[in-house]
């Protein structure tokens, strides 16, 4: 190999490059939103389907602490859905659903969200916590709306999860409104 060769072959690698990065670094902010998008969805589809199977209200709050031996509820006044969140069965009926490890039952924790943009706060905020009731209507959070965002926060990544009044999820193409 001679070193035009050689810096002909660097030059096109260098192109292959720069066109190549922008577009990866795009498919993984993607996939990063898809991702914890169908975790979210299918939280709320398995804490629906826990409060019917139980016979019993399900909670699912934002928890600062997921992952920790004795994970909680955060406050209500900083919560934020990005730390991860826990799902519990409202065993001991208390009204301000709060993990009570001694008498609630914990059915599944969800880590930090930290690859992605995170969670948009729309409409006024999301909720701090959503109770499905035995039957598998939502008692509090019914009407909200969850939207997830890329790290460039792009608008064209971003995707929402909607929660109906009567607790069932879907996930919304438009970014403007569950309807």
């Amino acid at each position: 190999m001679t070193l035009i060769e050689l810096m002909v072959v660097v030059a096109i690698l260098g192109i292959l490059l720069a066109v190549g990065i922008p577009s990866m670094r795009k498919m993984t902010e993607t996939e990063a939103v898809r991702g914890h998008v169908n975790t979210f969805f299918s939280t709320l589809r398995y804490a629906r389907s826990e409060a019917i199977r139980n016979r019993a209200q399900v909670v699912i709050c934002p928890s600062n602490n997921s992952e920790s031996a004795r994970p909680s509820c955060s406050d209500g006044v900083t919560d934020h859905w990005e730390p991860g969140w826990i799902i519990f069965i409202n065993r001991d009926g208390d009204t301000n659903y709060t993990f009570d490890a001694a008498k609630d039952t914990l059915v599944r924790v969800q880590g930090p969200i930290s690859d992605s943009g995170g969670i948009i706060e729309v409409d006024g905020g999301a909720p701090n916590k959503l109770v499905y009731r035995s039957t598998g209507i939502l008692l509090t959070g019914g009407g909200s709306s969850f939207s997830f965002d890329a790290k460039s926060r792009s608008t064209a990544q971003q995707k929402r999860v909607c929660i109906s009044l009567q607790g069932r999820a879907r996930i919304s193409a438009s970014l403007i409104a569950c309807t």
